[in-house]
């Protein structure tokens, strides 16, 4: 297997900082580069929601999902790999699914958990979605 693009979806947790960890190491003997991801979304769509309130919701979302991505960037900056970076409005497990199918990564490593509102009993809910859903190998890093 040629690993050249790797996926690591980030979320802050120490479970992703590993994953990034995982795929330095494994970009830096392949020659890999590596997109760091962070889904975020907005609000539960049984809410409605509208006006300044909204907009500054929305706002605070998107700048804390890019404070996440600033970490995982210098992170990747420090170890001297090539990176991308990318933020992404949806729901993780669809996001992360659509990512791996389109065949623009070889390997996806991402965390065992993370930050959920949801805590599976032996992966976290994401992991657990990915897993069951896509169609490239998927390397969980505790």
């Amino acid at each position: 297997m040629h690993i050249t693009n790797i996926l690591v979806p980030v979320d802050g947790s120490s479970f992703s900082a590993h994953a990034i960890e995982c795929a330095i190491d494994l970009a830096k003997v392949s020659s890999a580069r590596i997109c760091a991801v962070n889904c975020y979304e907005l609000l539960d769509a049984s809410l409605e929601v509208s006006g300044i309130f909204a907009k500054e919701v929305s706002k605070s979302v998107e700048n804390q999902s890019n404070k996440i991505l600033e970490k995982a960037a210098q992170q990747l900056q420090e170890a001297g790999v090539d990176f991308t970076t990318k933020s992404i409005l949806g729901s993780p497990g669809k996001v992360l699914t659509d990512l791996a199918r389109s065949k623009e990564f070889d390997l996806i490593i991402m965390g065992s958990h993370g930050h959920s509102n949801i805590t599976g009993l032996f992966l976290g809910s994401v992991t657990h979605k990915v897993l069951n859903t896509i169609y490239c190998p998927v390397l969980v890093v505790p």
